[in-house]
Protein backbone atom coordinates (compact mmCIF):
# COMPACT_ATOMS: atom_id res chain seq x y z
CA UNK A 1 0.00 0.00 0.00
CA UNK A 2 1.08 3.41 -0.94
CA UNK A 3 3.02 5.32 1.99
CA UNK A 4 1.70 8.47 3.62
CA UNK A 5 3.57 11.72 4.20
CA UNK A 6 2.15 13.42 7.20
CA UNK A 7 3.31 17.08 6.74
CA UNK A 8 1.37 20.75 7.23
CA UNK A 9 0.28 20.44 3.47
CA UNK A 10 -1.05 16.69 3.63
CA UNK A 11 -3.50 18.45 6.72
CA UNK A 12 -4.96 20.93 4.53
CA UNK A 13 -4.94 18.71 1.46
CA UNK A 14 -7.10 16.32 3.73
CA UNK A 15 -9.62 19.07 5.19
CA UNK A 16 -10.00 19.99 1.50
CA UNK A 17 -11.22 16.65 0.58
CA UNK A 18 -13.51 16.53 3.36
CA UNK A 19 -15.12 20.14 2.51
CA UNK A 20 -14.90 18.85 -1.18
CA UNK A 21 -17.14 14.95 -0.48
CA UNK A 22 -19.52 17.21 2.07
CA UNK A 23 -20.40 20.10 -0.58
CA UNK A 24 -20.69 17.42 -3.39
CA UNK A 25 -23.14 15.49 -1.18
CA UNK A 26 -24.82 18.33 -0.18
CA UNK A 27 -25.92 19.39 -4.23
CA UNK A 28 -27.13 16.33 -4.54
CA UNK A 29 -30.04 17.09 -2.28
CA UNK A 30 -31.29 19.41 -4.41
CA UNK A 31 -30.98 17.40 -7.79
CA UNK A 32 -34.63 15.25 -8.19
CA UNK A 33 -34.85 11.75 -8.85
CA UNK A 34 -35.86 11.03 -12.82
CA UNK A 35 -39.06 11.91 -13.39
CA UNK A 36 -39.97 14.58 -10.55
CA UNK A 37 -41.50 18.10 -12.38
CA UNK A 38 -39.72 20.68 -10.43
CA UNK A 39 -41.80 23.70 -11.73
CA UNK A 40 -44.60 21.91 -9.90
CA UNK A 41 -42.00 21.94 -6.36
CA UNK A 42 -41.93 25.60 -7.29
CA UNK A 43 -45.28 26.47 -7.78
CA UNK A 44 -46.36 24.38 -4.26
CA UNK A 45 -43.25 26.84 -2.75
CA UNK A 46 -45.13 29.89 -4.08
CA UNK A 47 -48.71 29.14 -3.02
CA UNK A 48 -48.18 27.05 0.59
CA UNK A 49 -44.90 28.64 1.66
CA UNK A 50 -44.04 31.88 0.33
CA UNK A 51 -47.13 33.64 0.01
CA UNK A 52 -47.80 32.95 3.90
CA UNK A 53 -44.20 34.51 4.39
CA UNK A 54 -41.99 31.18 4.81
CA UNK A 55 -38.67 31.44 3.48
CA UNK A 56 -35.52 29.52 1.83
CA UNK A 57 -35.05 27.70 5.05
CA UNK A 58 -38.90 26.61 5.22
CA UNK A 59 -38.80 25.51 1.39
CA UNK A 60 -34.95 23.48 2.53
CA UNK A 61 -36.84 22.41 5.75
CA UNK A 62 -39.91 20.89 3.74
CA UNK A 63 -37.35 19.34 1.00
CA UNK A 64 -34.76 17.89 3.96
CA UNK A 65 -37.44 16.55 6.51
CA UNK A 66 -40.74 16.98 5.17
CA UNK A 67 -42.09 14.66 2.82
CA UNK A 68 -40.62 16.14 -0.44
CA UNK A 69 -37.47 14.98 0.71
CA UNK A 70 -38.23 11.97 -1.12
CA UNK A 71 -37.94 13.69 -4.35
CA UNK A 72 -34.11 14.19 -3.91
CA UNK A 73 -31.31 11.99 -5.31
CA UNK A 74 -29.92 11.47 -1.93
CA UNK A 75 -33.51 11.09 0.19
CA UNK A 76 -32.14 7.61 1.57
CA UNK A 77 -28.43 9.25 2.89
CA UNK A 78 -25.86 6.77 4.42
CA UNK A 79 -28.75 5.33 6.73
CA UNK A 80 -28.98 1.90 4.50
CA UNK A 81 -25.44 1.51 4.83
CA UNK A 82 -25.50 2.39 8.59
CA UNK A 83 -28.77 -0.02 9.02
CA UNK A 84 -26.54 -2.76 7.17
CA UNK A 85 -23.85 -2.70 9.82
CA UNK A 86 -26.17 -3.09 12.78
CA UNK A 87 -28.06 -6.12 10.69
CA UNK A 88 -24.45 -8.00 10.12
CA UNK A 89 -23.24 -7.39 13.79
CA UNK A 90 -26.53 -8.73 15.09
CA UNK A 91 -26.48 -11.45 12.57
CA UNK A 92 -22.70 -12.34 13.07
CA UNK A 93 -23.02 -12.65 16.71
CA UNK A 94 -25.83 -14.92 16.33
CA UNK A 95 -23.66 -17.08 13.82
CA UNK A 96 -20.36 -18.14 15.39
CA UNK A 97 -19.08 -18.98 11.46
CA UNK A 98 -19.58 -15.45 10.28
CA UNK A 99 -18.06 -13.99 13.47
CA UNK A 100 -15.31 -15.76 13.02
CA UNK A 101 -14.65 -15.18 8.94
CA UNK A 102 -15.04 -11.20 9.78
CA UNK A 103 -13.03 -10.83 12.83
CA UNK A 104 -10.60 -13.82 12.86
CA UNK A 105 -9.57 -14.23 9.12
CA UNK A 106 -6.55 -12.41 7.47
CA UNK A 107 -9.12 -10.85 4.97
CA UNK A 108 -12.43 -10.55 6.72
CA UNK A 109 -12.61 -6.81 6.76
CA UNK A 110 -13.20 -6.69 2.87
CA UNK A 111 -15.42 -9.72 2.85
CA UNK A 112 -17.47 -7.96 5.92
CA UNK A 113 -17.32 -4.75 3.72
CA UNK A 114 -18.72 -6.64 0.67
CA UNK A 115 -21.56 -8.51 2.37
CA UNK A 116 -22.37 -4.97 4.30
CA UNK A 117 -22.84 -3.24 0.85
CA UNK A 118 -24.79 -6.23 -0.42
CA UNK A 119 -27.68 -5.14 2.56
CA UNK A 120 -27.15 -1.82 2.19
CA UNK A 121 -28.27 -2.30 -1.27
CA UNK A 122 -31.08 -4.73 -0.35
CA UNK A 123 -32.34 -2.42 2.13
CA UNK A 124 -31.84 0.73 -0.40
CA UNK A 125 -34.21 -1.34 -3.07
CA UNK A 126 -37.24 -1.86 -0.15
CA UNK A 127 -36.67 2.03 0.97
CA UNK A 128 -36.44 3.28 -2.85
CA UNK A 129 -39.70 1.51 -3.89
CA UNK A 130 -41.42 3.29 -0.64
CA UNK A 131 -40.27 6.26 -1.24
CA UNK A 132 -41.26 5.62 -5.09
CA UNK A 133 -45.23 4.81 -3.65
CA UNK A 134 -44.85 8.27 -1.43
CA UNK A 135 -44.27 10.34 -4.73
CA UNK A 136 -46.73 8.80 -6.57
CA UNK A 137 -49.07 9.35 -3.50
CA UNK A 138 -47.99 12.59 -3.39
CA UNK A 139 -49.03 13.26 -7.10
CA UNK A 140 -52.79 12.26 -6.33
CA UNK A 141 -52.80 15.48 -4.64
CA UNK A 142 -55.27 18.24 -6.65
CA UNK A 143 -53.53 20.42 -8.91
CA UNK A 144 -50.05 19.23 -7.93
CA UNK A 145 -48.53 17.34 -10.93
CA UNK A 146 -45.37 16.10 -9.55
CA UNK A 147 -44.68 13.84 -11.69
CA UNK A 148 -43.80 12.99 -14.92
CA UNK A 149 -44.84 9.95 -15.24
CA UNK A 150 -45.98 6.62 -13.10
CA UNK A 151 -46.58 3.21 -12.19
CA UNK A 152 -43.53 0.55 -12.52
CA UNK A 153 -41.57 2.86 -14.61
CA UNK A 154 -41.25 5.37 -12.26
CA UNK A 155 -41.26 2.83 -9.65
CA UNK A 156 -38.00 1.11 -11.17
CA UNK A 157 -36.36 4.65 -12.08
CA UNK A 158 -36.32 5.82 -8.26
CA UNK A 159 -35.16 2.63 -6.98
CA UNK A 160 -32.22 2.12 -9.95
CA UNK A 161 -31.48 6.12 -9.22
CA UNK A 162 -31.50 5.96 -4.92
CA UNK A 163 -29.86 3.31 -4.88
CA UNK A 164 -27.00 4.03 -7.66
CA UNK A 165 -26.58 7.46 -5.17
CA UNK A 166 -26.13 5.05 -1.96
CA UNK A 167 -23.35 3.21 -3.36
CA UNK A 168 -22.15 6.53 -4.47
CA UNK A 169 -22.60 7.94 -0.86
CA UNK A 170 -19.97 4.32 0.47
CA UNK A 171 -17.59 5.35 -1.73
CA UNK A 172 -17.33 8.82 -0.91
CA UNK A 173 -16.90 7.54 2.46
CA UNK A 174 -14.03 5.64 1.88
CA UNK A 175 -12.18 8.84 -0.06
CA UNK A 176 -13.11 10.70 3.45
CA UNK A 177 -11.56 7.57 5.02
CA UNK A 178 -8.72 7.31 3.35
CA UNK A 179 -8.02 11.30 2.51
CA UNK A 180 -9.71 13.22 4.33
CA UNK A 181 -10.82 13.85 7.93
CA UNK A 182 -12.37 11.86 10.51
CA UNK A 183 -14.81 9.14 9.60
CA UNK A 184 -16.65 9.08 6.41
CA UNK A 185 -20.00 7.33 8.06
CA UNK A 186 -19.79 10.29 10.51
CA UNK A 187 -19.21 13.37 8.66
CA UNK A 188 -21.98 12.65 6.24
CA UNK A 189 -24.37 12.12 8.88
CA UNK A 190 -23.06 14.80 11.27
CA UNK A 191 -24.03 17.40 8.49
CA UNK A 192 -27.27 15.85 8.11
CA UNK A 193 -27.70 16.71 11.88
CA UNK A 194 -26.28 19.79 11.23
CA UNK A 195 -28.81 20.83 8.68
CA UNK A 196 -31.82 20.04 11.16
CA UNK A 197 -30.07 22.29 13.88
CA UNK A 198 -30.31 25.15 11.50
CA UNK A 199 -34.35 24.33 11.20
CA UNK A 200 -34.68 24.01 14.90
CA UNK A 201 -32.79 27.63 15.51
CA UNK A 202 -35.13 28.86 12.88
CA UNK A 203 -38.27 27.69 14.91
CA UNK A 204 -36.73 28.82 18.02
CA UNK A 205 -36.47 32.38 16.17
CA UNK A 206 -40.02 32.01 14.93
CA UNK A 207 -41.59 31.49 17.70
CA UNK A 208 -39.89 34.42 19.62
CA UNK A 209 -40.52 36.83 16.69
CA UNK A 210 -44.51 35.98 17.20
CA UNK A 211 -43.95 36.08 21.18
CA UNK A 212 -44.85 32.40 21.84
CA UNK A 213 -41.88 32.38 23.91
CA UNK A 214 -40.24 35.07 26.02
CA UNK A 215 -36.80 35.77 26.78
CA UNK A 216 -36.79 33.05 29.99
CA UNK A 217 -37.36 30.55 28.08
CA UNK A 218 -34.71 31.50 25.43
CA UNK A 219 -32.12 31.75 28.51
CA UNK A 220 -33.38 28.21 30.32
CA UNK A 221 -33.51 26.32 26.68
CA UNK A 222 -29.65 27.47 25.84
CA UNK A 223 -28.67 26.67 29.93
CA UNK A 224 -29.87 23.14 29.03
CA UNK A 225 -28.03 22.92 25.93
CA UNK A 226 -24.74 23.93 27.22
CA UNK A 227 -25.64 21.42 30.36
CA UNK A 228 -25.73 18.55 28.16
CA UNK A 229 -23.08 19.29 25.52
CA UNK A 230 -20.91 19.54 28.83
CA UNK A 231 -22.15 16.00 30.59
CA UNK A 232 -22.29 14.58 27.07
CA UNK A 233 -18.84 15.47 26.31
CA UNK A 234 -17.16 14.22 29.66
CA UNK A 235 -19.02 11.40 28.95
CA UNK A 236 -17.38 11.10 25.56
CA UNK A 237 -13.82 11.38 27.14
CA UNK A 238 -14.32 9.13 30.09
CA UNK A 239 -12.40 5.81 29.80
CA UNK A 240 -11.89 2.94 31.62
CA UNK A 241 -8.51 1.50 31.26
CA UNK A 242 -6.63 -1.54 31.86
CA UNK A 243 -2.95 -1.63 32.10
CA UNK A 244 -0.59 -4.57 30.58
CA UNK A 245 2.42 -5.18 29.30
CA UNK A 246 3.93 -7.21 26.84
CA UNK A 247 6.66 -9.86 27.22
CA UNK A 248 9.15 -7.65 26.21
CA UNK A 249 7.89 -5.37 29.50
CA UNK A 250 6.57 -2.85 26.67
CA UNK A 251 3.56 -1.21 28.67
CA UNK A 252 0.34 0.20 27.20
CA UNK A 253 -3.46 -0.05 27.92
CA UNK A 254 -6.61 -0.92 26.89
CA UNK A 255 -9.69 1.58 26.94
CA UNK A 256 -13.36 0.55 27.67
CA UNK A 257 -15.41 3.77 26.49
CA UNK A 258 -19.29 4.21 26.92
CA UNK A 259 -19.09 5.01 22.97
CA UNK A 260 -18.90 1.72 22.53
CA UNK A 261 -22.73 1.55 23.24
CA UNK A 262 -23.64 3.81 20.77
CA UNK A 263 -27.27 5.24 20.44
CA UNK A 264 -28.79 2.27 19.02
CA UNK A 265 -30.11 0.73 22.65
CA UNK A 266 -32.11 4.28 22.52
CA UNK A 267 -33.67 3.69 19.06
CA UNK A 268 -34.72 0.50 19.73
CA UNK A 269 -36.43 1.79 23.32
CA UNK A 270 -37.86 4.20 21.29
CA UNK A 271 -39.29 2.23 18.63
CA UNK A 272 -40.65 -0.41 21.02
CA UNK A 273 -42.53 3.11 22.86
CA UNK A 274 -43.72 4.54 19.61
CA UNK A 275 -46.64 1.33 19.76
CA UNK A 276 -47.32 2.19 23.43
CA UNK A 277 -49.35 4.95 24.52
CA UNK A 278 -46.87 6.44 28.01
CA UNK A 279 -47.79 8.94 30.51
CA UNK A 280 -45.19 11.18 32.46
CA UNK A 281 -45.70 9.15 35.71
CA UNK A 282 -43.06 7.38 37.71
CA UNK A 283 -44.35 4.04 36.60
CA UNK A 284 -43.75 4.68 33.13
CA UNK A 285 -40.01 6.67 33.79
CA UNK A 286 -39.04 3.56 35.54
CA UNK A 287 -40.72 0.97 33.04
CA UNK A 288 -38.27 3.10 30.11
CA UNK A 289 -35.48 2.98 32.26
CA UNK A 290 -36.03 -0.66 32.43
CA UNK A 291 -35.80 -0.82 28.79
CA UNK A 292 -33.40 0.98 28.22
CA UNK A 293 -30.83 -0.95 30.63
CA UNK A 294 -32.30 -3.84 29.05
CA UNK A 295 -31.62 -3.00 25.41
CA UNK A 296 -27.93 -1.43 26.36
CA UNK A 297 -27.10 -4.99 28.30
CA UNK A 298 -28.46 -6.96 25.41
CA UNK A 299 -26.56 -4.98 22.82
CA UNK A 300 -23.08 -4.62 24.94
CA UNK A 301 -23.24 -8.25 24.97
CA UNK A 302 -23.34 -8.43 20.87
CA UNK A 303 -20.75 -5.75 20.38
CA UNK A 304 -18.40 -6.33 23.66
CA UNK A 305 -17.72 -9.73 24.08
CA UNK A 306 -14.83 -10.17 27.20
CA UNK A 307 -13.80 -13.48 25.45
CA UNK A 308 -12.86 -12.01 22.53
CA UNK A 309 -10.32 -9.10 24.22
CA UNK A 310 -9.24 -12.09 26.09
CA UNK A 311 -8.17 -14.53 23.66
CA UNK A 312 -6.97 -11.29 21.92
CA UNK A 313 -4.41 -10.11 24.57
CA UNK A 314 -3.05 -13.78 24.93
CA UNK A 315 -2.68 -14.04 21.44
CA UNK A 316 -0.22 -11.46 21.38
CA UNK A 317 1.41 -12.49 24.50
CA UNK A 318 0.40 -9.98 26.85
CA UNK A 319 -0.37 -9.87 30.65
CA UNK A 320 -2.78 -7.63 33.04
CA UNK A 321 0.09 -5.24 35.14
CA UNK A 322 -2.57 -5.45 38.23
CA UNK A 323 -2.33 -8.42 40.65
CA UNK A 324 -2.71 -12.05 39.06
CA UNK A 325 -5.71 -13.22 41.46
CA UNK A 326 -7.82 -10.67 39.43
CA UNK A 327 -8.32 -12.34 35.58
CA UNK A 328 -8.50 -10.11 32.98
CA UNK A 329 -11.89 -10.86 32.16
CA UNK A 330 -12.64 -10.14 35.72
CA UNK A 331 -11.34 -6.30 34.69
CA UNK A 332 -13.19 -6.37 31.65
CA UNK A 333 -16.55 -7.37 32.80
CA UNK A 334 -16.22 -4.84 35.57
CA UNK A 335 -15.51 -1.93 33.14
CA UNK A 336 -18.33 -2.98 31.13
CA UNK A 337 -20.64 -2.77 33.74
CA UNK A 338 -19.48 1.01 34.14
CA UNK A 339 -19.74 1.88 30.82
CA UNK A 340 -23.42 0.26 30.66
CA UNK A 341 -24.33 2.57 33.74
CA UNK A 342 -22.99 5.46 31.84
CA UNK A 343 -24.42 5.46 29.00
CA UNK A 344 -27.72 3.82 29.90
CA UNK A 345 -27.75 7.65 32.25
CA UNK A 346 -27.31 9.29 29.27
CA UNK A 347 -29.88 7.56 27.05
CA UNK A 348 -32.46 8.34 29.53
CA UNK A 349 -31.60 12.02 29.20
CA UNK A 350 -31.71 11.67 25.22
CA UNK A 351 -35.07 10.02 25.60
CA UNK A 352 -36.53 12.39 28.05
CA UNK A 353 -35.52 15.90 26.94
CA UNK A 354 -37.11 16.02 23.43
CA UNK A 355 -40.89 15.55 25.21
CA UNK A 356 -40.43 17.55 28.07
CA UNK A 357 -38.80 20.60 26.95
CA UNK A 358 -41.68 21.82 24.15
CA UNK A 359 -44.01 21.14 27.60
CA UNK A 360 -42.33 23.32 29.82
CA UNK A 361 -40.79 25.60 27.87
CA UNK A 362 -43.32 26.23 24.90
CA UNK A 363 -40.83 25.63 22.28
CA UNK A 364 -41.44 23.18 19.19
CA UNK A 365 -40.73 19.63 19.03
CA UNK A 366 -38.25 20.47 16.22
CA UNK A 367 -36.28 22.56 18.10
CA UNK A 368 -36.61 20.42 21.26
CA UNK A 369 -35.15 17.43 18.65
CA UNK A 370 -31.54 18.50 18.86
CA UNK A 371 -31.48 16.28 22.23
CA UNK A 372 -32.55 13.66 20.16
CA UNK A 373 -30.57 10.59 19.46
CA UNK A 374 -29.83 12.37 16.02
CA UNK A 375 -28.56 15.34 17.87
CA UNK A 376 -26.03 17.05 19.70
CA UNK A 377 -24.89 13.70 20.84
CA UNK A 378 -23.74 12.61 17.35
CA UNK A 379 -21.95 16.26 17.20
CA UNK A 380 -19.99 15.82 20.43
CA UNK A 381 -18.87 12.54 19.21
CA UNK A 382 -17.86 13.66 15.83
CA UNK A 383 -15.66 16.78 17.54
CA UNK A 384 -13.98 14.02 19.69
CA UNK A 385 -13.09 11.60 17.17
CA UNK A 386 -12.06 14.69 14.81
CA UNK A 387 -9.99 16.13 18.16
CA UNK A 388 -8.21 12.78 18.13
CA UNK A 389 -7.24 12.23 14.67
CA UNK A 390 -5.90 16.15 14.64
CA UNK A 391 -3.86 14.65 17.76
CA UNK A 392 -2.81 11.85 15.64
CA UNK A 393 -1.43 13.78 12.96
CA UNK A 394 0.61 16.06 15.05
CA UNK A 395 1.88 13.56 17.06
CA UNK A 396 3.34 12.04 13.39
CA UNK A 397 4.84 15.45 12.35
CA UNK A 398 6.44 15.60 15.41
CA UNK A 399 8.58 12.52 14.77
CA UNK A 400 11.60 12.26 12.91
CA UNK A 401 10.36 9.61 10.86
CA UNK A 402 8.62 10.93 7.83
CA UNK A 403 7.31 8.62 5.55
CA UNK A 404 4.52 6.12 7.24
CA UNK A 405 2.82 2.98 5.22
CA UNK A 406 -0.75 2.15 6.40
CA UNK A 407 -0.36 -1.57 7.58
CA UNK A 408 -3.95 -3.22 9.00
CA UNK A 409 -7.25 -1.42 10.19
CA UNK A 410 -8.21 -2.88 13.42
CA UNK A 411 -11.87 -3.57 13.92
CA UNK A 412 -11.35 -1.37 17.41
CA UNK A 413 -9.34 0.47 20.01
CA UNK A 414 -8.75 -2.89 21.67
CA UNK A 415 -6.96 -4.76 18.75
CA UNK A 416 -5.34 -1.79 17.29
CA UNK A 417 -3.60 -0.92 20.86
CA UNK A 418 -2.85 -4.84 21.55
CA UNK A 419 -1.04 -5.11 17.82
CA UNK A 420 0.73 -1.57 18.31
CA UNK A 421 2.02 -2.64 21.67
CA UNK A 422 3.53 -6.41 19.75
CA UNK A 423 4.63 -4.46 16.98
CA UNK A 424 7.16 -1.91 19.76
CA UNK A 425 8.16 -5.11 21.89
CA UNK A 426 10.02 -5.82 18.82
CA UNK A 427 10.99 -2.34 18.10
CA UNK A 428 8.99 -1.38 15.26
CA UNK A 429 7.59 1.65 15.21
CA UNK A 430 3.82 2.19 15.05
CA UNK A 431 1.08 4.45 15.41
CA UNK A 432 -2.27 4.26 15.44
CA UNK A 433 -5.13 6.82 13.71
CA UNK A 434 -8.63 6.74 15.21
CA UNK A 435 -11.72 6.70 13.07
CA UNK A 436 -14.51 5.53 14.86
CA UNK A 437 -17.54 7.78 15.03
CA UNK A 438 -18.62 7.90 18.24
CA UNK A 439 -22.11 7.25 19.81
CA UNK A 440 -23.36 7.12 16.63
CA UNK A 441 -22.41 3.67 14.92
CA UNK A 442 -21.58 -0.19 16.62
CA UNK A 443 -18.17 -1.27 16.80
CA UNK A 444 -16.48 -3.65 14.87
CA UNK A 445 -18.17 -2.67 11.71
CA UNK A 446 -17.19 -2.16 8.34
CA UNK A 447 -17.90 1.76 8.77
CA UNK A 448 -15.76 1.80 12.11
CA UNK A 449 -12.09 1.02 12.51
CA UNK A 450 -8.67 2.21 13.21
CA UNK A 451 -5.44 2.57 11.21
CA UNK A 452 -2.56 1.01 12.16
CA UNK A 453 0.49 2.44 10.79
CA UNK A 454 4.59 1.46 10.39
CA UNK A 455 7.34 3.15 9.00
CA UNK A 456 7.42 2.23 5.37
CA UNK A 457 10.72 0.37 5.63
CA UNK A 458 9.31 -1.69 8.43
CA UNK A 459 6.25 -2.75 6.89
CA UNK A 460 7.41 -6.24 5.25
CA UNK A 461 8.92 -7.07 8.92
CA UNK A 462 5.59 -6.24 10.96
CA UNK A 463 3.12 -7.92 8.36
CA UNK A 464 5.22 -10.82 9.21
CA UNK A 465 5.30 -10.44 12.92
CA UNK A 466 1.59 -10.31 13.10
CA UNK A 467 0.86 -12.82 10.88
CA UNK A 468 3.61 -15.53 12.61
CA UNK A 469 1.96 -14.25 16.42
CA UNK A 470 -1.37 -15.26 15.07
CA UNK A 471 0.14 -18.65 13.18
CA UNK A 472 1.68 -19.34 16.70
CA UNK A 473 -1.45 -18.76 19.24
CA UNK A 474 -4.21 -21.00 16.17
CA UNK A 475 -1.79 -23.75 16.94
CA UNK A 476 -2.04 -23.59 20.63
CA UNK A 477 -6.10 -23.20 20.30
CA UNK A 478 -6.14 -26.30 18.10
Amino acid sequence: MKAEKCSECSLWRRLLVTLAVVLLIRCLYFVPVPGVNLSAVVQFYQQHINAQGGGLIDLMALLHIGKLRNISLSSLGIMPFINACIILQIVSFLIPGLNRKFFYEKDGRSKMMFATVIIALILSVFYGYQASLDLELLNKFPDFNLLKFTGVLFQITTVLSLCSIVLLFIMLTQVINRYGFGNGIGIIFSVEVIIRFIFAADQLVVFWARNLIGMKHLVVFSGVTIAFIYFARKITRSVNKIELYTDNNEHFHISIRPVWMGIWPLIITEIVFSYLEVSFDAASFFMVLITIIFFTLIYAKIIYQPRRFYELILAYKCKIKEARSKKIIDHLNTSITKTIILSAILFIAIYYLPVILPLLLKISFMSAGIFGAFGLIILVGLYHDIKRQLKFFRKIRSLPLKQWSLLDIASDETEAEVKKACLRSRSIMSEIKPSHFSWGLPVRTAASGYYLYVALEDKIKAARTLEQTQKEWRSKSL
